[in-house]
């Protein structure tokens, strides 16, 4: 009996011993596995971390959402939309910009040279009018003369008239 009574013991020690071997195989190859898939999830660009307990409700303490890629912020379609319109803006103003610029640039097209024959004529015309304006100037003073002598005779007869009506 002693010799059972002695490897009663001994199994149950080595029981134990290789209870302990599996545990600990079982968390390396955990540990292991879970060290694969958060290098490959490193590789992708996700970090993993373990989940955190919850904080007790009075403790200060920052909470970060996670971070939905599906989701869009509302300013995004105003800014997009603004960067397009100034995209188109910039793609019509510009060449007109260059327009106006090289127009500017240019200056003033040089004048137009009048041809010898309509100077002339022009010359002619603008005598022509300095002449009727003399001739206008003359007819004008001479109907104030005129209108002077009337007037003056008119005078001179109302003035002998009412002498006249008195006899």
């Amino acid at each position: 009996m002693t010799k059972s009574t002695l490897q009663a013991p001994q199994t149950e020690t080595s029981r134990d011993q290789l209870r302990e071997q599996i545990r600990q195989t079982v968390n390396e190859a955990r540990k292991a596995a879970q060290d694969a898939a958060r290098d490959a999830q490193a590789e992708r660009g996700v970090i993993v971390l373990p989940p955190q307990p919850p904080l007790p409700p009075g403790v200060p303490g920052v909470t970060v959402q996670p971070f939905d890629p599906n989701l869009i912020p509302p300013q995004v379609e105003s800014i997009s939309i603004a960067f397009f319109i100034m995209v188109a803006a910039i793609i019509i103003g510009l060449p007109l910009m260059r327009a106006i610029a090289r127009r500017i640039d240019r200056g003033a097209p040089p004048p137009q040279v009048i041809p010898t024959e309509l100077r002339d004529q022009m010359e002619q015309i603008s005598q022509s009018l300095d002449a009727i304006a003399v001739e206008v100037e003359r007819i004008s003073e001479n109907q104030r003369f005129t209108t002077k002598l009337l007037s003056e005779k008119v005078g001179n007869t109302m003035l002998a008239s009412p002498v006249q009506s008195d006899r």
